[in-house]
């Protein structure tokens, strides 16, 4: 059915109606419901009209009509300007508005370039454009598939998604990165082809399942607990955004058990997780994280290998720099992605006359036996995270805590420093720097009795790189005291002699 132009320019905009921005497009997809509003005649309308692009829509508010009343307003109020049309998708973050002329266009797009609204829970910056790149996120389903599949390629991706929306070529398509190589993430500038893929979101490729996450945000958790499950992140996602349940055609979870990490796509109804910025997970905080870090694994170094060499070789472009070193392995951080992913993709590091090196990508927490518990696994970065409560690793046994192997001078070493009045010689690392030496001593002390939980789980503990096993009595049962405790009335004794008056 065509659309009137002249009756389209005059109607005020509500919640279920919505247009295309396509000149002349006609309708390609029977079930859309958005219709047409620059295939207009030229002769009835002015053809100095423009579209002005809305982004970062509040997500805390999923009335459209709601927020095309709040920016009608605020904008009439503080700038003088009365859209012809306003067209919010809150569920997607995003909007466009039609204005008079290019004159008012460019003054939005590159004077005012945002508004504030006032929202109950304080104010919100939304931001103005001449144009848009709207991303999304392609998800191949490997839940059923047996064996190994063939992925498609981001070419292929690209050439279905124009077959399906008839549009223009996305900007761009890349696969997300290694660790999710069944993701992918393509950047349309057409809000035609954006709105297409909201009516249609599931296809088939490659005889794969594939649903599109429209207008979607994408996050990632690293360095999990070994025993978490995808239940458990959603549980606690849910608990984080205030919702009981979250269907998965607005939140995906992708978790490689691997590289104890996890992909967090949100869209839709879940687009406040798009405000938190950490889970607990059984009691433990977990940061989210906008990016992965790059972890490359090189080895075997040998003696005649240098560090500076490494780190310095012109394959990694400066962007290299030592996150730990351990026998034949040496871990680096690579700053740069697409270093990275050639590092990963090239394999093999050659020093200037020296042995070549393998490079893999590094997988944190495999065999944490392998590690001492120090500074890069426990001391400056996971010990700070928790309260001195033993409590709180009681529910996952797996925690890599009680499988790291303990090194008493590091662990002496830290706790004279938190002993030292002197700050220069207190070293403390920058995650450590809002705690009191006094809370360290206690999570250094907490620290000894995980290790000695850890010992009695495995039935055995090393001194001195000797391993002693414990026999303990299964009968064994142990009783916890608390302040209601009370001692059980007995009988007097008469004190013993002791057989020295001091210790030394």
């Amino acid at each position: 059915m065509e659309v009137d132009p002249a009756a389209l320019v005059n109607s005020a905009i509500t919640p279920d109606k919505a247009y295309s921005l396509r000149p002349n497009a006609k309708a390609t997809m029977p079930q859309t419901r958005f219709k047409n509003i620059e295939g207009y005649d030229e002769d009835q309308v002015s053809e100095d009209e423009a579209i002005v692009y809305i982004s970062d829509l509040p997500s805390n508010i999923q009335d459209d009509k709601h927020l095309h009343d709040l920016i009608e307003n605020r904008l009439e109020k503080t700038s003088q300007i009365k859209p012809i049309t306003i067209e919010c998708h809150s569920k997607l973050g995003v909007g466009f508005m039609r204005v008079r002329s290019t004159k008012i266009k460019n003054r939005l797009v590159e004077d005012i370039k945002g508004l504030v609204l006032d929202l109950p829970g304080g104010a919100h910056l939304i931001s103005f454009s001449d144009t848009i790149e709207l991303v999304s996120y392609i998800v191949i389903d490997k839940t059923h598939e047996k064996n190994d599949i063939n992925l498609p390629t981001p070419s292929e991706i690209l050439d279905r998604w124009i077959h399906l929306y008839n549009g223009e070529k996305p900007l761009s398509c890349d696969q997300l990165n290694i660790q999710f190589p069944n993701i992918y993430r393509i950047v349309s500038t057409s809000f035609d082809d954006f709105l297409a893929a909201v009516s249609n979101s599931d296809f088939l490729i490659n005889k794969l399942f594939a649903h599109v996450y429209v207008a979607a945000d994408c996050s990632y958790f690293e360095d999990l607990p070994k025993s978490t499950t995808k239940e458990q992140l959603e549980t606690a996602i849910c608990n984080s955004i205030g919702m009981k349940t979250v269907s998965s055609l607005s939140l995906h979870i992708e978790l490689n058990k691997e590289t104890n990490s996890a992909c967090i796509i949100a869209t839709d109804k879940a687009r406040l997780w798009t405000t938190k910025s950490f889970i607990y997970i059984n009691d433990r905080p977990i940061s989210k994280k906008a990016n992965l870090t790059c972890r490359l694994l090189v080895y075997p170094i040998l003696e005649i290998h240098n560090n500076d060499e490494i780190i310095n070789h012109t394959i990694f472009d400066g962007h290299a720099s030592i996150l730990e070193r351990s026998g034949e392995n040496l871990v680096l951080e690579i700053s740069n992605k697409k270093i990275y992913d050639d590092c990963l993709s090239v394999g093999v590091l050659t020093p200037k006359g020296k042995p070549k090196l393998k490079m893999e990508i590094y997988m944190a927490g495999i065999n944490p036996e392998d590690r001492e518990i120090d500074t890069e696994t426990w001391y400056h970065v996971e010990m700070i995270r928790y309260k001195s409560d033993i409590m709180q690793f009681t529910a996952d046994p797996d925690h890599p805590i009680f499988r790291y192997k303990w090194s008493a001078e590091i662990w002496l070493q830290q706790f004279q420093n938190a002993q030292s009045k002197n700050p220069s010689n207190n070293v403390k690392s920058k995650n450590q720097s809002n705690l009191s030496n006094d809370q360290i001593r206690h999570l250094l002390q907490m620290t000894v009795m995980l290790n000695t939980i850890g010992a009695i789980r495995k039935k055995v503990y090393l001194i001195n790189d000797q391993q002693i096993k414990l026999n303990l009595d299964s009968k064994l049962k142990t009783i916890v005291y608390n302040h209601d405790s009370l001692l059980e009335v007995g009988q007097s004794i008469k004190l013993s002699a002791t057989p020295y008056t001091e210790t030394k």
